[in-house]
C-alpha cells in the first residue's frame, strides 16, 4: 500500500489485528475499479453507520432525560450526518490516507460523502477488530466530544434551492407530528420524470399509513422538503378548525343552557298578584 498503516493505527488509538481488515477501510471503490484484487470499504461503512446510529442515541438517550423524542431526534441527525462525521475524519487527519481512483477529485468540503463514509468504515474496522467497546470509545472520543455535541443542540443551516433558504421543513413535521402522539411521518417515491439530467421527483408524505401531502422537486430530498410544508399546513388547519369547531359548539351549549333557563321565567303578564296587593284592593272595594 501507499501508506504507512501504523500512522493511522496512532491516530486511530487502537493496534489493529488484522491489518487488511484496517487498509479496506481507507479503499475507495473508484480505487477497486481500477485494482480489482481489492475490496473497498463500501460494506464497513454500511455497519460503521448502524454503530455510530446506536452509540450516538444511546448517549444522547442518558444524557437528555427531559428530551422529548422528536428533540432527540433532531441532536442525533446533526451528530451523525455526512458533515459533522466527514469533519471529524478531516480533523482527525484520515482523510489524507484515502485511496482514490485516478481522476477522481474530491473537495476539501466535509460534506462530501467520502469523509463520512471513511469515518463509518473505521467504526466497523473497530467493532470488528477489537469488538464493541473498542468501537465506542473512539466515537466518544472523536465525534461525542463537548463541542460538537454543543454544536448539535443549534439549528442547523437551511437548505439551498437555486441560493434561496429553505427552512428544514422534514424536521418540524417530524416533531410536530410526534407531539400529537402520530409517531413519525415517512415518505413514498410515486413518480419520476424528465431526462436523467434533469429529472422531477414526487414524493409523498405519510401519517400513520395516511397520505398527506406530495411535493415535488428537482432531487427526492427536495421534494420530500415540499410534502413536509404541505402537510404541515395541512395538519394545522385541520387542528385550528378542530379547535374552531370545539369553541363553536361550546357556545352554541351555553346559549341553548341559557335559552332553557329563560324559557322557565314567568311572563309579566302571567304574574299572580302578590297577596298584600289583594288586600289592598279588597278594602278599597268595601270602603266605596
Amino acid at each position: 500500500m501507499i501508506f504507512e498503516l501504523t500512522e493511522c493505527e496512532e491516530i486511530v488509538g487502537y493496534k489493529f489485528k488484522n491489518l487488511e481488515l484496517f487498509r479496506q477501510c481507507f479503499i475507495h471503490s473508484s480505487y477497486v475499479n481500477e485494482h480489482p484484487n481489492f475490496k473497498d470499504n463500501e460494506r464497513l461503512e454500511f455497519f460503521g453507520d448502524k454503530i455510530i446510529d446506536f452509540v450516538v442515541t444511546e448517549f444522547l438517550y442518558n444524557n437528555y432525560p427531559d428530551d422529548e423524542e422528536g428533540r432527540l431526534t433532531e441532536r442525533r441527525k446533526n451528530l451523525v450526518s455526512k458533515e459533522p462525521l466527514g469533519e471529524v475524519a478531516i480533523d482527525l487527519g484520515l482523510h489524507k490516507y484515502i485511496l482514490l481512483g485516478k481522476g477522481v477529485e474530491i473537495s476539501s468540503n466535509p460534506a462530501e460523502k467520502v469523509y463520512s463514509s471513511l469515518y463509518e468504515s473505521v467504526v466497523a474496522g473497530l467493532y470488528i477488530d477489537g469488538g464493541y467497546d473498542i468501537a465506542k470509545k473512539f466515537i466518544y472520543k472523536t465525534l461525542l466530544t463537548k463541542n460538537r455535541v454543543n454544536k448539535a443542540t443549534q439549528n442547523k443551516k437551511p437548505i439551498k434551492i437555486n441560493d434561496c433558504d429553505l427552512k428544514d421543513y422534514k424536521s418540524t413535521l417530524q416533531e410536530y407530528v410526534q407531539s400529537l402522539k402520530q409517531g413519525s411521518p415517512t415518505y413514498v417515491t410515486i413518480g419520476k420524470t424528465g431526462p436523467d439530467n434533469l429529472p422531477e421527483f414526487t414524493e409523498a408524505v405519510m401519517v400513520n399509513g395516511v397520505k398527506i401531502a406530495e411535493g415535488k422537486g428537482k432531487s427526492k430530498k427536495l421534494a420530500q422538503q415540499q410534502s413536509a410544508k404541505i402537510a404541515l399546513e395541512i395538519l394545522k388547519n385541520q387542528k385550528t378548525k378542530k379547535v374552531a369547531q370545539k369553541s363553536t359548539k361550546n357556545i352554541d351549549n351555553k346559549k341553548a343552557v341559557s335559552n332553557i333557563k329563560q324559557s322557565k321565567k314567568p311572563t309579566v303578564g302571567n304574574k299572580k298578584p302578590k297577596n298584600k296587593s289583594a288586600k289592598k284592593l279588597v278594602k278599597t272595594n268595601n270602603t266605596k
